[in-house]
C-alpha cells in the first residue's frame, strides 16, 4: 500500500461561513513526481479512501488506463472518512460540511501541493459528484471532467438510498448541488471548460434516469465537448474492480485520446 501522507490546511471556509482552521488532510501519491507529469485526481466513493491501488485496481498501475509512467495521481481523503483513526477530527463541524466545501478543501490541498491544473478529475458517485463541485468552482483549471455513476444534483434526482461508509459521507453525498446559490444546474455547468466525458451505468436504478437524461440532453445541446458512455453493470462502486476491464477499456480510450490532443 503506498504511504499515507499528510498535510495541514491552515484555513477552511465552509460555505456557510464558518471558518474551521489547522484540518489534517490525508492523501496519497501515486507514479510520477509532482511537476514533471499531467495530474490526474481520483475523488474516492461513499465506501472508499485514498487506496487507489485497492479501489481502481486494474484501471490505475503500469500499463493500464491511468498509466503511472505518464501521469501523477493524487488521491485525497475526506476528512472523517475513518481511513486515519489517529487523527481527532473531533474540531469539524460535521453537520455542516457539503460536498462543495469538500472540493474546496481538496483544491486548497492540491494548492499546497504547488498543484495549480488538473488534466483529469474522476471519481464515482460521491467521488463524481465531488468532481463536478470543483470543475464549477474553478470552471478553467482541470482540463478533462470524468464523472461515473454520479450526478451533478443528489437530493432532487436521487431514487435509491445509497450504502455509505458513515452517516456524515452520506449526508455529504445528499448535499451535492452545483446550482446551490448560483443559477440553473444547466446554466452552472455550461461555463465549465473542461471536456466532459459522463460515464453511466445502463442498469443504475439510483437516480432519476429521466431527470439525467434531460440534464445531459440540453447540455450537449450547448456544450459541444460532451461525451457519454454506458457500461453494462457495476454492481456497487466500492468494487469498480467487479468490472474493470470494461472500465479501463473506457477511460483509457478518453484519456489516451485527452493526452494526445492535449498533452503530447
Amino acid at each position: 500500500m503506498q504511504t499515507l501522507n499528510q498535510i495541514t490546511i491552515p484555513v477552511w471556509p465552509l460555505e456557510d461561513n464558518t471558518i474551521v482552521n489547522n484540518v489534517s488532510v490525508t492523501y496519497r501519491q501515486y507514479g510520477l513526481p509532482i511537476g514533471t507529469a499531467p495530474v490526474i485526481l481520483i475523488n474516492h466513493s461513499l465506501n472508499g479512501d485514498s487506496d487507489c491501488m485497492f479501489h481502481w485496481d486494474g484501471v490505475i498501475g503500469q500499463n493500464k488506463a491511468i498509466d503511472l509512467a505518464e501521469y501523477t495521481v493524487i488521491c485525497i481523503d475526506i476528512p472523517g472518512n475513518e481511513v486515519a483513526k489517529e487523527i481527532k477530527y473531533d474540531h469539524l463541524p460535521f453537520d455542516k460540511i457539503t460536498g462543495r466545501d469538500v472540493a474546496v478543501l481538496f483544491w486548497l490541498t492540491l494548492f499546497e501541493l504547488e498543484i495549480e491544473e488538473l488534466f483529469a478529475v474522476i471519481g464515482a458517485d460521491l467521488g463524481g459528484g465531488i468532481s463536478w463541485e470543483m470543475t464549477t468552482i474553478f470552471p478553467k483549471r482541470v482540463s478533462n471532467l470524468i464523472p461515473i455513476a454520479s450526478s451533478p444534483v443528489t437530493e432532487d434526482w436521487l431514487v435509491k438510498e445509497p450504502i455509505a461508509k458513515n452517516e456524515y459521507i452520506k449526508s455529504i453525498f445528499y448535499s451535492i448541488d452545483i446550482s446551490r446559490n448560483r443559477h440553473h444546474v444547466l446554466e452552472v455547468a455550461q461555463l465549465i471548460q473542461s471536456n466532459i466525458h459522463v460515464i453511466y451505468v445502463k442498469n443504475d436504478s439510483n437516480y432519476n434516469k429521466k431527470e439525467l437524461r434531460r440534464f445531459y440532453t440540453k447540455l450537449n445541446e450547448v456544450k459541444k465537448n460532451v461525451k457519454f458512455y454506458e457500461l453494462d453493470e457495476i454492481e456497487d462502486t466500492i468494487y469498480l474492480k467487479q468490472n474493470i476491464e470494461e472500465v479501463d477499456k473506457v477511460v483509457d480510450g478518453i484519456l489516451e485520446k485527452e493526452y494526445i490532443n492535449n498533452v503530447a
